[in-house]
């Protein structure tokens, strides 16, 4: 599944990506600069972030304090409240580039697997690949929200987009082997899950997977 640690390390890179947008939007290097010592602060102080970025917005922020706002919400561990804000922000910030708002909402889609709403994943993710149909792991987002709602139609096809964009992706050979599997197609899953073994051979969910296709193939289920 994709980690929390992704959703804050992408904040890094969000920063970057920040100042074409800010520029546009305030004219000055002030607010590039308070985003991202802010989101440099989530790691050390998660709460002070916060704070900071609630202060932020009753000053005017726009948003990068709400982004910022959130992604502390995810260090604190409220991560449904922290998805939610993060969807919406995406949403609202329409003068900040399409990469940016692709990320940020794979970021809300990570925070909803976090609270265990796959349902509301899938929803962000799939809305993220408006803005970065290029990007693999939004794919492979939609992909493990879907296998979790027990979805397998959809995890097979949306993880056969993340490997189309990027073959390289263990996780979405295995996710699409398990979709195989799971309808019955013993032989696309067992394809599959070789190519999963093959860029990680060590996966213990994948050798797991192995053995639940070798046994259905001895009892022909």
């Amino acid at each position: 599944m994709r980690g929390i640690c992704g959703i804050l390390s992408a904040a890094a890179l969000l920063a970057g990506h920040a100042t074409p947008a800010l520029a546009q939007e305030a004219g000055t290097s002030f607010e590039q600069a308070q985003y991202e010592a802010c989101l440099n602060l989530i790691n050390e102080n998660p709460e002070a972030a916060y704070e900071e970025g609630l202060a932020w917005r009753a000053q005017g922020g726009s948003w990068p304090a709400m982004h910022c706002i959130a992604l502390s919400q995810v260090a604190l561990g409220q991560y449904g409240i922290a998805a939610r804000r993060l969807e919406s922000t995406a949403e609202g910030a329409v003068v900040a580039t399409d990469e940016t708002r692709a990320i940020m909402f794979g970021q809300a889609g990570d925070a909803w697997l976090a609270a265990n709403e796959p349902a509301n994943a899938e929803r962000a993710f799939r809305r993220g690949r408006d803005f970065g149909p290029g990007d693999a792991g939004l794919a492979l987002g939609v992909a493990e929200a879907a296998i979790l709602q027990e979805n397998w139609a959809n995890a097979q096809t949306a993880a056969g987009d993340a490997i189309g964009l990027d073959a390289g992706l263990a996780r979405g050979w295995q996710i699409r082997a398990q979709a195989h599997l799971e309808q019955g197609n013993l032989d696309a899953a067992s394809a599959d899950l070789n190519e999963a073994l093959a860029r990680d051979g060590e996966n213990i969910e994948a050798l797991v997977l192995r053995g639940r296709i070798a046994e259905a193939r001895r009892t022909g289920g």
